[in-house]
């Protein structure tokens, strides 16, 4: 604005001139106090710094998040190690009780294959003596054709197949 322009204002016009113009210049303080502290902060970071590489280092916080990053990583694999150790124990568990089931089992039917044997023995000692087939003997011809002979030889020798 010219002064001709300036001299022509109202006075309230010329106070909120003022006014935005105080408020700029309390912006622009503001700013500058802000980059004074900034460039002070850097200063302190390049004296505390043997080399201007590690100033740069540090103030991007490349070692700061190298470090953060390490950190979460380790926590991830520790966790997952975690995992699979339950994991595996689950399954060491599940098969211990899988295996004790099956012997389980297998004694039982052991047993009961146990019992019906001696159950049959027994009734296999009561028969009579009669029932048994004889052998020819040595000389005598067989009158038997062969499938009656592997009938007997099964009944003689305790084989239940027919």
């Amino acid at each position: 604005m010219t002064d001709k322009e300036l001299r022509k204002l109202r006075r309230d016009d010329l106070l909120q001139i003022l006014i935005d113009l105080q408020k700029q210049i309390d912006a622009l303080k503001e700013e500058v106090q802000q980059g004074k502290e900034a460039l002070a902060n850097r200063d302190m970071a390049i004296r505390e710094s043997g080399t201007l590489a590690e100033a740069a280092l540090k103030m991007n916080g490349v070692f700061d998040a190298a470090q953060s990053a390490a950190d979460e990583y380790m926590r991830q694999m520790r966790k997952r190690a975690d995992e699979l150790v339950a994991e595996a124990e689950q399954k060491t568990e599940e098969a211990q009780k899988l295996a004790d089931t099956v012997v389980r089992n297998a004694r039982s039917e052991a047993e009961q294959i146990l019992k019906r044997a001696k159950s049959e023995a027994g009734a296999m000692s009561l028969q009579p003596q009669a029932e048994t087939p004889s052998r020819p003997q040595a000389g005598e011809e067989a009158d038997m054709d062969d499938a009656d002979g592997k009938r007997r030889r099964r009944l003689l020798w305790g084989n239940k197949r027919t």
